[in-house]
């Protein structure tokens, strides 16, 4: 199965965002990040969590896998971008 780069959903007030696996810095705090952008606001701010893994590979394997609940409540638990 081939996994996505990316994955679009929409959070409870139906705005759309798009979620994507970035590599950052290998063995850093910043590997294996999650960000967030936002589809339909260019004044919500872009949004970002670590992943547990430290492993873009796995982080890109746990995004394909999540359903919209899973990906809000990660929302929710984002850092905005400075």
């Amino acid at each position: 199965m081939k996994e996505a780069l990316s994955r679009q959903f929409m959070d409870e007030a139906l705005i759309r965002w798009e979620a994507y696996v970035s590599a950052g810095q290998p063995r850093t705090a910043a590997a294996a990040r999650i960000y967030f952008v936002c589809l339909d606001s260019p004044y919500e701010r872009p949004r970002w969590v670590v992943h547990e893994s430290a492993n873009v590979a796995e982080a890109t394997r746990a995004l394909a896998g999540m359903n919209e609940d899973q990906l809000v409540g990660l929302l929710a638990k984002a850092t905005a971008l400075a």
